[in-house]
């Protein structure tokens, strides 16, 4: 069993070439024959998985007959999701149906989720497909200014699901520039640490932050938030984690570790549950977990 297992673990190529081969011939009984008696059914989970979830992430588009699921990232030039597994047979829609929402997150990019959350309205109405199945959802953005009334379109929403199968709602920020926008960020946060400490003339940074915890308080507050009573989870993947000892040195001369630091901590604070910052957790549930840049900085000065 342990060498099947290996076998059927291919690379990019190869899996994609087990996908097309059994979609192209999904109409054959001989097919369907070896493929449910010779395969184990750890096996053909694996197969239903690559060809249902091959990134781990969907999102859902509208077109001119309704709306397709379409992975994300994209996979050219096989973009949509091949839902024709599922009209095989009656067995191997028993055995993948599930698939599709257990081994895939939903997610909504910047453009859509944030900046134009009203094209997306209808798939999160309490009253929609998802809504019974999906079980992870993840709101990906850009620091920027929002406007709050329509985030609060798509996330009310969200915290309206009843279904009970809905566990997690994800907030990622990344993209080019994350780095230059969270220095921002830490220095809005710095100018206003310091503007208490009696510098009121002090001008505000060109980064508007009261957008960006806005909407996460939107979604968190222990008392008002949408998301209260779902596991919140903020990704920021700043990319300073795998830079070089010399960016990094750069990054510190402006930025202090101890600014960064707490801008950290007022980001948890404003969403609740986790902060995982490329990668590391570093909060969870009020917690600080680990000194984030300190040890980064530190790094920086080993070469």
């Amino acid at each position: 069993m342990r060498g099947c297992l290996k076998l059927f673990n291919p690379d990019p190529d190869l899996r994609t070439n087990l996908t097309h081969i059994f979609l192209a011939k999904h109409n054959d009984i001989n097919m369907h024959s070896r493929f449910l008696d010779d395969l184990p059914r750890e096996i053909r989970a694996q197969i239903y998985s690559y060809v249902l979830a091959p990134t781990g992430s969907i999102t859902p588009k509208r077109t001119s007959t309704g709306a397709t699921l379409w992975s994300w990232p994209s996979l050219f030039p096989n973009e949509e999701v091949n839902l024709s597994l599922l009209q095989t047979c009656r067995q191997v829609h028993d055995e993948s149906k599930d698939v599709l929402w257990s081994d895939n997150i939903l997610c909504f990019p910047p453009r859509r989720s944030i900046f134009d959350p009203e094209e997306d309205a209808a798939f999160v109405r309490s009253d929609s497909h998802f809504s019974r199945h999906v079980r992870t959802v993840e709101l990906r953005f850009t620091p920027s200014p929002f406007d709050l009334a329509k985030v609060a379109t798509f996330l009310q929403p969200l915290g309206a699901w009843d279904s009970g199968v809905l566990r997690e709602v994800r907030f990622t920020i990344s993209g080019m520039g994350t780095m230059t926008m969270f220095g921002e960020l830490v220095s809005v946060i710095w100018q206003r640490a310091m503007r208490r400490r009696r510098y009121p003339n002090m001008k505000p940074g060109v980064f508007d932050s009261a957008s960006l915890f806005n909407i996460l308080r939107l979604a968190g507050n222990e008392e008002t938030g949408h998301l209260r009573h779902l596991r919140r989870r903020l990704n920021i993947q700043l990319g300073i984690r795998l830079s070089s000892n010399k960016a990094r040195r750069e990054w510190f001369s402006v930025h202090k570790p101890e600014d960064c630091e707490e801008t950290l901590r007022e980001l948890h604070q404003s969403l609740g549950g986790e902060l995982h910052m490329d990668g590391v957790l570093c909060y969870k549930d009020g917690l600080r977990l680990r000194e984030t840049f300190a040890a980064w900085e530190a790094e920086s000065s080993e070469d």
